[in-house]
């Protein structure tokens, strides 16, 4: 039995929002890989994320160096000292790495292939909780992957905080517990004196 004109309309007329739903799902999937990235169960290890072709550092001079971010402006001397040094992150990338108070630090990407400098937004400070002597920052020259540990702006929660290195970004991937050994804090017991 061939559909009348009015059985197709309306046909076409569902057809259509179906259509536009799986688009526009399609659409978001691919502009925004981290909305579909599995996260990690259990918290990653250097060798879970390790570089590829185009994280290698590029022949030749490294291209001038571009501070866009008030954190990056205002640390401008040891940004620019540490982006003479060879890379120590994710094939290409140096970190650079600064304190700012007792068991407190900051840092930033900058990436010797483009001369960009990265900092995470609203971050001042990393501090550290007591009883945790985890490196602040943890990072490695052939892993993606890079820890904090700590608390940012010294700010709740404390924790262990890990980023995948994007390609322009770090992409917080997990977060953990931060361990902290606690310390026998009671008071001595009362000695009474011999008789």
């Amino acid at each position: 039995m061939t559909p009348t004109i009015r059985e197709t309309r309306r046909a076409s007329r569902l057809a259509l929002p179906q259509a536009l739903a799986v688009a526009s799902a399609l659409s978001l999937a691919l502009l925004c890989p981290a909305a579909t990235a599995a996260t990690p169960k259990a918290p990653p290890k250097f060798t879970d994320y390790p570089i590829t072709a185009r994280d290698q550092p590029r022949a030749g001079p490294h291209p001038p160096l571009r501070l866009t971010t008030r954190t990056a402006r205002r640390y401008t001397t040891v940004i620019h000292n540490a982006y003479k040094e060879p890379p120590n992150f994710a094939g290409h990338l140096r970190v650079a790495s600064w304190g700012c108070g007792t068991d407190c630090r900051n840092f930033a990407v900058l990436d010797q292939n483009t001369g960009q400098a990265y900092t995470l937004p609203g971050v001042d400070a990393i501090t550290g909780a007591m009883g945790n002597d985890d490196e602040r920052v943890d990072f490695r020259l052939d892993s993606r992957l890079l820890i904090i540990s700590g608390s940012f702006n010294e700010k709740p929660p404390e924790g262990k905080f890990y980023y995948l290195w994007t390609g322009q970004r770090l992409q917080r991937i997990f977060t953990g517990q931060l361990p902290v050994e606690t310390s026998d804090t009671s008071p001595a017991e009362a000695q009474t004196p011999a008789r």
